[in-house]
């Protein structure tokens, strides 16, 4: 995942971002309203988390403009403790969730993800695609029973993936939400990474996944779920118009 998070830390205890990141997620963070709607017209985020207050009003005039922006990742806000006066403005500014007084960072994180998982079309706990379940909580991809031996980048790659199930990702999109824009080698390494997890899943027994779409990036494709829809096809949806009008004529 990659998220935006608006705001300066409360007080000294405040690890939210740290926190993220040891949770393989790349994390920009400004304080700067502009700049954060900047940031979001250029990159991409799974979603945005905002660290609200009774004093700083700067936070739900943000949700406001990123929602006039036609922002579609989730808004989260989080406090440590918040009026109901306040609670109220920021809910009508249209966030997805309001986390007040949250007993821990691992309550905060996975409030997150799940309205990231959400948000992509994702009920389930865990990411199913084809005979793949990735399991965002232990950070995890298994094909059954069995898990899949995959590095830290390798798994981020697959997850970046499959939230966007149909999706192309170009290489460079790819490293962004690997590195966020530090320190990042060269795109060409990302044909590394894949040629790599598409060994280790298809030895693993898992479905092949990754499609390569040439001179633009990859995607990962559900084969089963498109067969599946091709089979449920009426058979009159599939013949010619004419034939289909005879069809239903008779």
């Amino acid at each position: 995942m990659k998220l935006l998070i608006f705001g300066n830390p409360v007080d000294n205890r405040d690890i939210l971002t740290t926190f993220f990141r040891s949770k393989l997620v790349v994390v920009d963070e400004t304080s700067d309203l502009e700049e954060a709607l900047d940031l979001t017209r250029f990159y991409e985020y799974d979603a945005v988390v905002l660290r609200v207050t009774d004093t700083r009003p700067a936070e739900i005039e943000l949700i406001r403009r990123l929602r006039l922006t036609g922002l579609r990742c989730p808004i989260l806000a989080v406090a440590q403790l918040l009026s109901e006066a306040t609670r109220l403005r920021i809910l009508e500014a249209g966030v997805d969730d309001l986390i007040v007084s949250a007993i821990s960072h691992e309550e905060i994180f996975l409030r997150v993800q799940n309205q990231v998982r959400r948000s992509r079309g994702f009920q389930s706990p865990s990411l199913a695609v084809g005979n793949v379940e990735i399991n965002m909580n232990a950070k995890k991809i298994f094909v059954g029973q069995d898990e899949i031996s995959l590095t830290k980048k390798e798994y981020q790659i697959v997850e970046i993936l499959a939230l966007r199930k149909g999706c192309v990702l170009s290489k460079e999109a790819i490293l962004d939400h690997l590195y966020g824009g530090l320190d990042e080698p060269n795109p060409k390494i990302i044909d590394v990474f894949i040629c790599k997890i598409r060994k280790k899943m298809l030895s693993a027994g898992a479905d092949d996944l990754i499609q390569t779409n040439w001179g633009r990036g990859y995607m990962i494709v559900d084969r089963r779920e498109a067969e599946t829809r091709i089979t449920e096809t009426p058979m009159t949806a599939r013949l010619p118009f004419s034939q289909r009008e005879r069809s239903i004529a008779g």
